[in-house]
């Protein structure tokens, strides 16, 4: 999984937990260790390039997940 997919299927498990049709306790420990992953690839590609910005795809689909808008223009 990319960091963006760990990102919103973090998003998507807390929706899931908070719904209450799952065991809460598992569903949201779940979430934290794909949240945990997505700081990870966020922290790794931020620093890819020298300047602090990510590549462009890989800034582009970060915005996509975790913007207010959710999708970037190309």
């Amino acid at each position: 999984m990319t960091g963006p997919e760990h990102y919103a299927m973090a998003e998507t498990l807390v929706k899931i937990a908070d719904e209450g049709s799952v065991d809460w306790e598992s569903t949201v420990a779940t979430a934290q260790v794909h949240a945990l992953l997505a700081i990870a690839a966020a922290t790794a590609l931020g620093n890819q390039g020298g300047d602090g910005l990510l590549p462009s795809k890989d800034g582009k689909a970060w915005f996509d997940v975790a913007s207010e808008c959710r999708k970037a223009t190309p």
